[in-house]
């Protein structure tokens, strides 16, 4: 039997198969715009000497060790964006972002993709915690794989949560103590306080010159009996900003003890390392420069990172407080408060190759022993690391002998989304988590679409079939 076509059914199927030829071509693009992390268990344990990256979107490595470690309290506000890797709080944890939005936390949106184990602790506080209304802390972002999800949270006192803690299926405990709360890294001043006297005492194996703003440090001979050693006091550091690091032996990790105890200041906008400028993120070396280079601050009370610019390697400061505006690469451990308040800046987690205290760890050490002895000088080579199971716990909610708390409802682990690095050498760039907020509301709006494309495709069909 012949069919009989109006030009109106015409239309609306061919403005039905339009629907769905368009929607065929752009969802897939817009999914390929959010795709889901893989499992941190089903990563390498840790980067393999020499071969630590650059900046990027994905996680590429696990890291149990800590990443950003605060004696006192630890303040996030103005436009602070992210802080990658494990943080440990010893005081207070706040996050009060001037004009409200994300601020991530373990997994960022651009970053070193070394990270802790998806479902590990990623942020520890030993007194309260924060958020401020209109912030939202999201912990382990995007880490939905795997048998464990997101980043959990362990505080030693109240969370006080105007604004929003989101853990992506992580769990979250509070009133446990604040020695339950930091374990395994209760004691962690202790050792940040030993490695710093230990390192101080190296004798200087380069040159250091100050030449107004730009400092040089130039290794000497000796490549591989130990780290690079260079010696400046507070005075000299204060007030520059591009620091050269000229014939570094291949391997050498570099060790800049900062001797006095006054007030350093410093914006950093340029640091080279054996010729070539390793701050910015299309850098060969930048991963290598972050993670080779730490300054030993053993004295100083105070340090200011101002600017926008990126600071290269680790800073150990057992005595000072902290303000960062700049971004840091490397690992930030100080005896006294932090402040970062910038605009879009960042905190990337490098690992420091000349101590294995401070290197890449695939699993939390256990709990100190008051009165340990100060470990050797660190060596360069880093120690072969044992790749963690896939699903390995690597941290313990509490010590034998302490209370079990009530830990909450974890989240439901939610869809990622990479996102564009900062440009070169400037202020780190977009939140992940909200890059993943404006690419959600496009995904469920695509699938409508589909829904609704299927749907004039099938009256139409049934229209065409009753004629």
């Amino acid at each position: 039997m012949s069919q009989t076509v109006t030009p109106g059914m015409r239309a609306g199927t061919r403005s039905a198969v339009a629907l769905a030829f368009v929607l065929g071509l752009s969802v897939p693009c817009v999914a390929q715009a959010a795709p889901l992390a893989p499992a941190a268990g089903q990563l390498p344990a840790c980067p393999a000497a020499g071969k630590e990256p650059g900046i990027g979107h994905e996680p590429r490595f696990t890291d149990a060790n800590v990443a950003l470690f605060a004696g006192g309290d630890y303040t996030a506000d103005g436009g602070t964006a992210e802080a990658e890797g494990l943080l440990v709080v010893n005081g207070n944890a706040t996050f009060a972002k001037t004009s409200g939005g994300v601020f991530n936390v373990g997994r960022v949106g651009a970053g070193s993709g070394i990270l802790p184990p998806s479902g590990s602790v990623m942020l520890a506080v030993g007194g309260d915690l924060k958020i401020a209304s209109g912030t939202t802390v999201d912990v382990g972002h995007g880490l939905t794989a795997g048998p464990r999800y997101g980043g959990s949270v362990q505080v030693g006192g109240a969370i006080d949560g105007k604004g929003d803690l989101v853990t992506n299926g992580g769990s979250r405990a509070s009133g446990m103590g604040a020695s339950a709360a930091l374990s395994p890294y209760a004691s962690f001043g202790d050792t940040v306080r030993r490695e710093s006297a230990s390192l101080a005492k190296l004798k200087p194996t380069g040159t250091t010159t100050v030449s107004g703003d730009t400092v040089t440090f130039k290794g000497g001979a000796g490549a591989g009996s130990g780290p690079q050693v260079f010696e400046i006091t507070a005075a000299e550091l204060d007030g520059t900003s591009t620091f050269l690091f000229t014939s570094i032996p291949a391997g050498d990790a570099v060790v800049v003890n900062v001797t006095g105890g006054r007030p350093v200041g410093i914006s950093p906008m340029s640091v080279g390392f054996n010729g070539d400028r390793a701050d910015t993120y299309d850098s060969a070396h930048f991963g290598e420069a972050a993670s080779r280079i730490l300054y030993n601050f053993e004295d100083s009370t105070s340090i200011r990172l101002g600017g926008g610019g990126n600071f290269m390697g680790s800073i150990l400061a057992p005595k000072a407080t902290a303000d960062l505006t700049a971004s840091t690469n490397g690992r930030v451990y100080v005896g006294g408060a932090i402040r970062t308040h910038g605009s879009g800046n960042e905190s990337h987690n490098y690992p420091w190759t000349g101590s294995s205290t401070f290197d890449c760890k695939p699993t939390p050490p256990a709990p100190e022993t008051p009165g340990t002895p100060p470990t050797a000088p660190p060596a360069t080579s880093r120690p072969t690391p044992t790749p963690s199971r896939p699903g390995e716990e690597t941290t313990s909610p509490t010590q034998p002998g302490t209370s079990t708390p009530t830990p909450g409802t974890p989240d439901q682990p939610t869809p990622s989304s990479s996102t564009t690095p900062p440009a070169g050498g400037g202020k780190g760039g977009g939140s992940l988590a909200t890059t993943g907020g404006q690419v959600a509301p496009y995904l469920v709006g695509a699938a409508a679409l589909g829904a609704a494309g299927a749907a004039v495709l099938l009256v139409t069909k049934r229209r065409r079939t009753r004629i």
